[in-house]
């Protein structure tokens, strides 16, 4: 044996006598539960769909007006009566058109350019409701609603119409020629719809 040999079966020998060393029952060898672990660190989890209640103290502006136009229209003192409404000619003209369709009156006509809107009218007094059964035919008058700038604001008359336009508007065997003249009574049933009742957007 070459002195080599000897080096390699001394090697051997001292890996054998480590492994049988190892290899023993000491109970140091065979359980963990004496080796360091891993601290353990404190976490905090959020769920994910966790809900955040934010209070909203933002303002809602309310609304100009619910319903009518309340202080934006008004009646003046004058005879005849003139209704003034706080909007432009083109703002006022659909206004009148929406109460007067509110307050079921029916528009005939009308001719922007002059500002006016032709309208049967009928208060529907007892005697004209009687006559009306009796003939079978309800009488209608018609009257021009004049609608004019003033200033800022827009001016609306109303006058019963002349015979020429009673006769233009409707055949002659439905108008009632000798009606009395219910101009006021109707300017005012508009004036009342625009400031209670009109239904404003």
């Amino acid at each position: 044996m070459t002195l080599n040999d000897l080096k390699a079966v001394a090697k051997s020998f001292l890996l054998a006598l480590m492994l049988t060393a190892c290899g023993g029952d000491d109970p140091r060898y065979r359980s963990t539960e004496i080796l360091e672990r891993p601290p353990i660190l404190a976490t905090h989890k959020q769920a994910a769909d966790e809900l955040v209640i934010v209070e909203d103290d933002s303002i809602i502006p309310e609304k100009k007006h619910k319903k009518g136009l309340e202080d934006d229209v008004y009646l003046t003192s004058s005879k005849p009566p003139v209704i003034n409404i706080k909007q432009p000619f083109d703002t006022a003209w659909n206004t009148i058109s929406q109460a007067l369709t509110q307050s079921e009156i029916k528009i005939t006509d009308q001719v922007r350019d002059k500002g006016q809107y032709f309208v049967s009218y009928n208060p529907g007094t007892l005697i004209g409701m009687f006559s009306s059964l009796v003939t079978k035919q309800e009488k209608e008058v018609i009257y021009v609603l004049t609608v004019d700038k003033n200033g800022q604001e827009t001016r609306v008359t109303v006058k019963k119409a002349t015979p020429a336009e009673q006769s233009s508007a409707l055949e002659k065997t439905a108008y009632d020629a000798e009606a009395d003249d219910d101009a006021d009574a109707l300017l005012y049933k508009i004036f009342e719809t625009m400031r209670d009742d009109l239904l404003t957007v």
